[in-house]
């Protein structure tokens, strides 16, 4: 087991990949009174294609990691949910583009028995035919639900507009045509390809003797018995750089017509920190220019520019590039026109060092208040490691972000692929 130190964040976490591929980590946080812990796979909504080591693509129905996901909290042996609770845990389970997490959080005294169970019920696929069918019914039910959202709508059918191969297009869920393709033996091998440990991370958050909660998940490992691990990595078809369509409208009932702006950015090839540093310099730069950091700010909001419902956002992948901008609106053309004009300023105006200082302090503040959650530090930890980073490299890669940085990684982008989607009454 390895201990690491960050000594300017007086943190401490101890390592080790057992002989089955699971790699354990535990963070001491000697203060807490709780304990958590996350059991997660990077198989998320995206992985739909994957390519082994032979070269041999398998295919997966949109939805099929979200379905998996409620799959899992069937057992054998009762309800998993009520068996957490009579020991104290709260347990619960997300599927995003990229990953799978299931998680709980307890009284740090009493994580022995919840720790088993987790990686217990994650790693005991029990699924039957008539089971698989019925839960097509329930989650053909929650597509429906957000489809009938006009937020939830109006990002799925933005990411439509903008993604003819990508899987990005589709809902995380799955649409009611892609999950009735879903099968018992297509689960079983979504599942074996997956759900390994050699492919998997568990992450305790815990009070505890680091010793102690590691040999609780040894003697657990140990006790069961795993084939070879495939190894397996996204595939993905080749992607325009164009978007598919230029307009779209969906009439709905909302009291006010919401417009989003997609704007697709190309692709980079890159190494992970190159890719993190982008992201970072978007990230801050949309907030400089679009924020109330911003002194026009103000001004765009009493001159009816923008309404307090604007927001924005941007999501660098290895394979996806893309920001959206969205708003209430009556005059969506307006609001377009508006919006590609800032752009373009920003683009001819570097932000000042003052400004860029303020954002970086609210950033690692922000995640500095990170280390007091316990699900955080789990979470974050899983995704920077996923993402090429360790979490302390992060931080280190926001620290050391300058204006001139930012402004010369994002003013050769080629920002007119865009698209809108409008929601009206």
């Amino acid at each position: 087991m390895n201990r690491i130190h960050n000594a300017k964040y007086d943190e401490t976490y101890y390592e080790e990949i057992l002989d089955n591929g699971l790699d354990v980590i535990v963070w001491h946080k000697p203060s807490y009174t709780t304990s958590s812990c996350i059991f997660a796979t990077p198989y998320g909504s995206l992985d739909l294609d994957q390519i082994d080591e032979k070269g041999k693509i398998i295919h997966f129905p949109a939805g099929i990691a979200h379905f998996l996901e409620h799959k899992l909290f069937e057992s054998d042996h009762g309800d998993v949910m009520s068996d957490f609770s009579s020991m104290g845990a709260n347990v619960n389970a997300f599927t995003s583009y990229a990953e799978t997490v299931y998680y709980f959080t307890t009284a740090s005294e009493m994580i022995e028995k919840p720790l088993n169970l987790l990686l217990d019920f994650v790693q005991d696929l029990s699924i039957t035919d008539e089971s698989v069918e019925k839960e097509k019914g329930i989650i053909d039910q929650e597509l429906s639900m957000y489809l009938q959202m006009p937020d939830s709508r109006m990002l799925l059918e933005t990411l439509k507009s903008m993604y003819l191969n990508h899987p990005l297009k589709n809902d995380i869920g799955g649409t009611a045509e892609t999950v009735e393709q879903i099968t018992k033996p297509l689960l079983e091998e979504c599942y074996r390809v997956n759900y390994h440990p050699a492919n998997m991370m568990a992450v305790i958050v815990t009070p505890q003797d680091p010793e102690k909660i590691m040999d609780i998940v040894r003697r657990n490992q140990a006790a069961k018995k795993f084939v070879p691990a495939d190894k397996v990595k996204r595939h993905a078809e080749a992607e325009p750089i164009t978007v598919v369509r230029k307009h779209y409208e969906q009439k709905m009932d909302v009291s006010e017509s919401k417009a989003c702006i997609g704007i697709k950015l190309p692709v980079i090839q890159e190494s992970d920190e190159d890719r993190v540093t982008r992201d970072w310099a978007l990230h801050l730069t949309l907030d400089a220019y679009f924020s109330s950091v911003n002194p026009a700010y103000q001004t765009w909001l009493d001159q009816k520019k923008i309404t307090p419902y604007f927001g924005y956002e941007e999501d660098m992948g290895r394979d996806y590039s893309m920001m959206m901008f969205y708003d209430e609106t009556e005059n969506p053309e307006e609001f377009e026109a508006f919006i590609m004009s800032q752009i373009e300023n920003c683009l001819h105006k570097k932000m000042r060092e003052d400004d860029l200082l303020q954002l970086k302090n609210r950033e690692i503040g922000s995640n500095l208040h990170m280390f007091n959650v316990p699900e955080q530090i789990s979470i974050h930890f899983f995704r920077d490691r996923q993402n090429g980073v360790s979490l302390f490299r992060n931080f280190e890669i926001l620290s050391k972000l300058d204006a001139e940085t930012c402004w010369n990684l994002l003013k050769n982008l080629d920002y007119s692929n865009e698209t809108m989607t409008v929601i009206h009454r």
